[in-house]
């Protein structure tokens, strides 16, 4: 039988994998400190540019695009409250008050500047789309409706009719 030997104050010796893992983290450190000085560089090209920017436009320059910019974010706030004062309500109870099966809605386009709506559908006969269109005359909440155009499409399973309505929509509530 072979004799034990305990020796708990010798030295481990290192493996061949904590020299891998230390290879590995001394090039991670390398390429971190790669990047952080590739974005300082980068960052002090930007700080030169910007110093020639305001040294060509003066502060007078800048404060003109600012005002510029202030006003056209101004201008994009109010269109943005102008439509949302719109009466959508109106608009959709009336597209939902013609109650035609015979009917699809394919779009509806609003044109909030002229407060016009252009409804793109498809009936499947020319008299479903002459009652729908009558439908829309007499709801409230759209003025001059008006039959734009129909097709019948000859190329689609049972050729329905296509057509375009356009409508003055929100006029009570337009501003002068």
């Amino acid at each position: 039988m072979r004799k034990l030997d305990f020796d708990f104050q010798r030295e481990p010796s290192p493996s061949p994998w904590g020299w891998a893992l230390l290879l590995v983290g001394i090039a991670c450190v390398a390429g971190v400190l790669e990047v952080q000085l590739d974005h300082g560089h980068q960052q002090e090209d930007q700080g030169a540019r910007w110093a020639r920017l305001q040294a060509a436009g003066g502060p007078g320059a800048q404060l003109a695009a600012a005002d510029a910019r202030d006003g056209a974010d101004l201008i994009a706030a109010r269109k943005v409250l102008e439509r949302s004062q719109l009466p959508w309500d109106s608009l959709f109870a009336a597209l939902e008050a013609t109650d035609q099966a015979d009917v699809a809605l394919l779009a509806v386009v609003p044109d909030v500047l002229r407060r016009q709506v252009k409804i793109h559908a498809e009936a499947r006969t020319l008299g479903s789309m002459l009652q729908f269109h009558r439908q829309l005359q007499q709801q409230p909440g759209l003025a001059q409706v008006v039959l734009v155009d129909h097709a019948i499409a000859t190329d689609a399973v049972g050729t329905p009719v296509r057509f375009h309505i356009s409508a003055s929509w929100g006029v009570a509530h337009a501003s002068p």
